[in-house]
């Protein structure tokens, strides 16, 4: 078909599919006298196109969805988008709160404080893959609001910044398949759920222990089993715990964390008492961060 029935049939109009054709987001057959000739496909392709651009995607991640055609992309996409629009927001805010009360110097404080943690949370979500990433940057967001009024912490979030613009990770593909798969799980979210055991555990770790005993030892059992370690999230698990020792993520991110943010530090050593009496009463070896 032509270009004038490809409009017809897509609902897109003749400059926005020729833009598409020039951004590489479709291929229609050129024929010898020039005319353009569009296949099924690329019908099905404008819809989405046109979908996704309502949706208010750029350019170059509607080309990354259609190339790559799978869930983690979309959820990725999500994901940053939400953030970006959490990080409005809260300018919004702002700007109400300076028209009440016209006070400039608070909210050029608090604006800049909002930007350090815009540029900590943005580069979690961009340098970590897929689900990782995602609970990174929401598990830390918490910790990120606090001003920043000492030499100290001002270095401690340059190290940040520095070590999230350096790091490189490279995950073997079969173990990305994993985190794929669980971004397209219909499950609940497990960064939810891991926030809510983390805050239940830290609460009354004696209590916790006593109440989920049972599923702690099950647990534990079948993380030390040939089978798990020989599964596809066994091997995940060691590669992330090699990853976080051999990367600066234990010995330059946590640290520098731990200085920038008051709040973290506290949480962050409850996290390692807990850790400490969970393995003396149940023998476990892996300290979670």
């Amino acid at each position: 078909m032509l270009i004038n029935e490809a409009c017809r049939k897509s609902g897109s109009t003749k400059k926005a599919i020729e833009y598409y054709e020039t951004q590489g987001l479709i291929h229609p057959v050129i024929r010898e006298n020039g005319y353009r000739e569009f296949a099924e496909d690329d019908i099905r392709r404008l819809k989405r196109i046109a979908v996704l651009r309502r949706l208010g995607l750029s350019v170059p991640d509607i080309r990354q969805v259609l190339t790559d055609n799978n869930t983690a992309v979309l959820q990725a996409i999500s994901t940053r988008k939400a953030l970006e629009l959490e990080y409005a927001q809260d300018k919004q805010q702002l700007l109400k709160e300076l028209v009440e009360t016209r006070d400039w110097e608070d909210i050029r404080t608090r604006l800049e404080q909002l930007d350090r943690k815009q540029s900590i949370r943005q580069r979690l979500l961009d340098r970590f893959p897929g689900p990782w990433g995602q609970y990174l940057s929401f598990h830390f967001a918490p910790y990120l609001s606090e001003p920043v009024g000492t030499v100290q912490q001002q270095e401690a979030f340059e190290t940040i910044i520095d070590y999230l613009d350096r790091i490189e990770i490279s995950l073997p593909e079969d173990l990305m398949t994993i985190l794929d798969e669980a971004a397209r799980s219909k499950e609940p979210s497990v960064t939810d759920q891991v926030q809510k055991n983390m805050a239940a555990a830290l609460q009354d770790p004696g209590q916790y222990l006593d109440a989920n005993r049972e599923m702690l030892e099950r647990y534990l059992a079948f993380r030390n089993s040939r089978e798990y370690r020989n599964s596809p999230a066994g091997k995940l698990q060691r590669w992330m715990e090699q990853f976080s020792k051999e990367s600066g993520y234990q010995e330059i991110f946590i640290p520098a964390m731990k200085r920038l943010s008051p709040s973290y530090r506290a949480y962050h050593e409850k996290l390692t008492c807990a850790d400490r009496r969970f393995q003396s009463s149940l023998k476990m070896t892996d300290t979670p961060d």
